[in-house]
């Protein structure tokens, strides 16, 4: 359903150039590519900067009449693209360690996304952001594909056929990848 519902906002920005059709589709994606983009750079502003970035970049992508067969993995390639040039344009005496840094703070933010959906769950919410934060820490611990792969299964909920479209693999490989970390992270626990 959610594949057709983008289809039909392609076709309405494809052939009326429609802002509407792309504000409906910012506000379905906004969330996950922010949350995809906070986790591996060094700062939330950095990350809404890249976020609204990725929204331009697909905005001008699809004004040139581009073909898209699946929106969700090109807001997410293009989005990754971003945080690859923004490393590249680092001066090298900079740490790249920031890649894979989570702080605390950072760790509150991303609840404060996810808060929306689950107010007045009290104790259970507190036990959640608990165990979220353990979980990111560990992820911290992954290699670069394995983080990706994880983040994007578990924390956004994509098929295996849509990361590994993002990350240019087959999805066998990239269920590999996920089996790989998923036994790192049990392994480091």
């Amino acid at each position: 359903m959610s594949n057709l519902i983008d289809r039909y906002l392609l076709f309405r920005i494809r052939t009326k150039r429609d802002p509407e059709a792309f504000a409906k589709i910012y506000d379905r994606y906004v969330k996950a590519i922010y949350r995809f983009t906070l986790l591996k750079l060094p700062s939330k502003e950095e990350a809404q900067d890249i976020t609204a970035e990725t929204f331009t970049k697909v905005w001008n992508y699809l004004q040139d009449h581009n073909e898209v067969a699946n929106l969700r993995a090109l807001l997410y390639r293009v989005a990754r693209n971003l945080i690859a040039d923004f490393y590249r344009a680092q001066k090298p005496d900079q740490s790249l360690s920031a890649t894979v840094t989570i702080t605390q703070g950072d760790t509150s933010i991303y609840m404060e996304l996810e808060k929306t959906s689950d107010q007045g769950r009290g104790e259970d919410l507190v036990e959640a952001r608990g165990e979220m934060s353990l979980i990111l820490r560990q992820l911290e611990k992954l290699k670069d594909d394995y983080r990706d792969v994880v983040a994007l299964r578990l924390i956004d909920g994509l098929a295996f056929a849509d990361i590994a479209e993002i990350l240019g693999k087959t999805s066998g490989h990239v269920r590999v990848i996920f089996h790989r970390a998923i036994k790192t992270l049990k392994e480091i626990a």
